[in-house]
């Protein structure tokens, strides 16, 4: 074994002249550029509305257009003739996929769900058309509902 150019005790540090901090913090620069891409993406196509699909009860789906309001404040959902008015400081969780059986949870999920856990405790789900697409939504709505939890 060829001993390596650092003044490590155990001889396994970054090589001499390089920070070892450089290849972990130019991957996180990678994902918050990523992260940022995203969002904008996301919101952009929020606030002009985006035809998704509500679960209504038994598993079964209805409709649905999700706007996101220009000053980001609140989410509009129209279904079946109504609107309703989600503020995002009223969202106290998102969560993918199927959840935990209970009393408390009154209609049947999959993993191509994901729902919004309001602080009244009420919840509205939607069902994406795939997993990364599900996994996407996630994850914009938990970043801009975590906005308000400072």
């Amino acid at each position: 074994r060829e001993p390596c150019d650092s003044p490590s005790p155990l001889g396994c540090g970054a090589p001499a002249g390089r920070d070892p901090d450089e290849g972990s913090s130019a991957a996180a620069a990678r994902e918050t550029l990523a992260l940022k891409e995203l969002m904008k993406r996301f919101v952009q196509e929020m606030v002009h509305g985006r035809q998704l699909s509500v679960v209504v009860g038994a598993g079964r789906t209805e409709p649905c257009k999700l706007t996101l309001a220009p000053n980001l404040m609140y989410l509009q959902l129209e279904a079946s003739g109504t609107t309703h008015d989600i503020p995002l400081r009223s969202v106290k969780g998102i969560v993918p996929g199927k959840l935990p059986s209970s009393k408390l949870v009154p209609i049947e999920v999959d993993e191509l769900d994901d729902t919004l856990v309001l602080r009244n405790n009420e919840c509205v789900t939607f069902r994406l058309r795939s997993l990364a697409e599900r996994d996407e939504f996630t994850k914009c709505l938990h970043v801009l509902a975590s906005a308000f939890d400072q």
